[in-house]
């Protein structure tokens, strides 16, 4: 989605060059740390080498090189930016779209300014995603590189209370790119849902987040099944407060939308998934949450998601007894506060935009992220945010606001590596590698991250897996025809 060149910086690692394939990677990717531990890795599902085993492991790959990166200070910061340019841009929220967005722009020389409504910068990545998936030192040194590009962050700045979008064009801002994303939780509407104990999802990993206290009870019951439901029944385990912790979920497991591995850490660590089940009423006593009535679903007919739509068995309903409920069956954006902003919303609270370009209906004004989609994944807001960028410097420049398609090549071609016969027997029969984790037990009791990086052996071993499908288009045959003849020459 963000135009990385896989191939490009895993033929690197393969011959032990780490600081090479850190730059391709952050050429094209400024929060390459946090997304080397949260992408939903697309690339994975087209790699060449999963047509007839198992995909090389490229985000692993990529963790393996930021890491090394942090590790030993290699690009914590922008090493030349271009600051010709005195022209300002306003961007309003600092999640994955919004800092992408400002670090393209400021890296053409533009005056960049971040606001952020929160204490802290980061959006979703920050508020939403809990410690144990994306420690916030790694994510804090992506925002720093972002900021050595030139962007600057005002946090506890919200648009609509603090300021205007009129003001900001007041203040001498050209343009305005709104990546506010999408932060409030949809109710089932069910009996009771607003008693005392029932927690919207997205509120209570903001809270745990931002430390601050949380009021949770001994029997939790956690609604849905993304990856918002399984963070917040993760962590609420993790706050040791618990007896048990269980989350219902209306379909089977194959339909569930979270991340296999997040699915496969919940259950190792002891949290229970009820399939097949929805809520059909909160019991309260005296304003507070009591017991939860649920009901049984079978599969029916496949629906508008491309999913069978799960239906009630008449006469399942059972009760469990709860303290705390917690609703995570999705988010939506909160568009109130574009009300005086004059800016188109659907019926869905998200705001209208020209697809191609991020335009929305007032001029001057560009949109990207989950305020434009509804909640999608990290690297779809990154994406977003670079395709927003170009149309925004576009627009600053007096030209024709359009999308550019062209075919997109590596930007250098690495030779491959010889191969022993050996080296070959063995990597065909190799498996994805497997990082280290925290154990069960350990993890559940600590905000601990539970991945650890491949190990140097590892991952070169599997950055030799990797079938180099660039060298079979015409311009990668011709480079092996080249390299070759030069060595005959020599």
């Amino acid at each position: 989605p963000i135009d990385t060149e896989a191939s490009v910086y895993i033929a690197l690692i393969a011959q032990g060059k780490y600081e090479e394939a850190l730059s391709i990677i952050k050429k094209d990717n400024p929060i390459s740390s946090a997304l080397s531990r949260v992408c939903n890795h697309p690339c994975e599902y087209k790699c060449g080498a999963g047509q007839g085993g198992e995909p090389v492991s490229i985000r692993n790959l990529k963790r393996f090189v930021t890491d090394y990166g942090l590790k030993n200070k290699l690009m914590s910061k922008v090493k030349s930016t271009k600051k010709t340019k005195t022209t300002k841009v306003a961007i309003v929220g600092s999640g994955p779209s919004g800092l992408t967005c400002g670090f393209y722009l400021a890296q053409k020389g533009y005056g960049v300014t971040v606001f952020e409504k929160e204490s802290v910068a980061g959006g979703m990545l920050s508020l939403g995603i809990p410690e144990y998936r994306l420690p916030r030192e790694v994510l804090n040194a992506d925002i720093n590189y972002v900021k050595s590009a030139g962007v600057e962050i005002k946090t506890n700045s919200a648009l609509g209370k603090d300021f205007t979008i009129d003001e900001l064009f007041e203040q001498d801002y050209k343009a305005v790119f709104i990546a506010t994303g999408a932060y409030k939780s949809l109710k089932i509407g069910i009996p009771n849902e607003d008693v005392e104990g029932v927690i919207p999802g997205i509120k209570l990993l903001k809270e745990i987040n931002l430390g601050k206290p949380v009021k949770i009870g001994k029997k939790v019951g956690v609604v849905g099944g993304g990856n918002s439901a399984l963070d917040a029944a993760r962590s609420v385990l993790r706050m040791g407060k618990t007896e048990s912790v269980t989350i219902f979920y209306r379909r089977t497991i194959d339909e569930m939308p979270a991340h296999k591995e997040e699915v496969e850490g919940a259950l190792e660590e002891g949290i229970k998934i009820e399939f097949l089940t929805a809520p059909k009423k909160i019991i309260a006593e005296k304003g507070k949450l009591h017991a939860c009535e649920f009901i049984k679903m079978k599969m029916g007919d496949v629906d508008e998601s491309g999913r069978k739509r799960p239906v009630p068995v008449e006469g399942s309903e059972y009760k469990v007894e709860l303290d705390t409920l917690i609703i995570s069956i999705s988010e939506s954006p909160d568009a109130s506060f574009l009300n005086k902003e004059k800016i188109e919303i659907s019926k869905r609270e998200t705001i209208v935009i020209n697809p191609e370009t991020f335009e929305t209906n007032r001029n001057g004004v560009f949109a990207g992220g989950d305020v434009v989609t509804g909640p999608n994944t990290v690297v779809d807001a990154v994406a977003s945010g670079k395709i927003a960028a170009r149309s925004i410097e576009q627009y600053l420049k007096g030209e024709e606001v359009k999308r550019e398609y062209k075919l997109t090549r590596p930007s250098m071609y690495v030779e491959p590596l010889k191969l022993s016969e050996e080296e070959v027997e063995e990597l065909l029969t190799a498996k994805r590698p497997k990082a280290k984790q925290l154990s069960a037990e350990i993890r559940k009791t600590t905000f601990r991250e539970v991945d650890s990086a491949l190990s140097e052996e590892q991952a070169v071993k599997e950055a030799k897996r990797c079938l180099r499908c660039e060298l079979e288009t015409e311009d990668g045959k011709q480079f092996i025809k080249e390299s070759t003849k030069e060595k005959q020459e020599a």
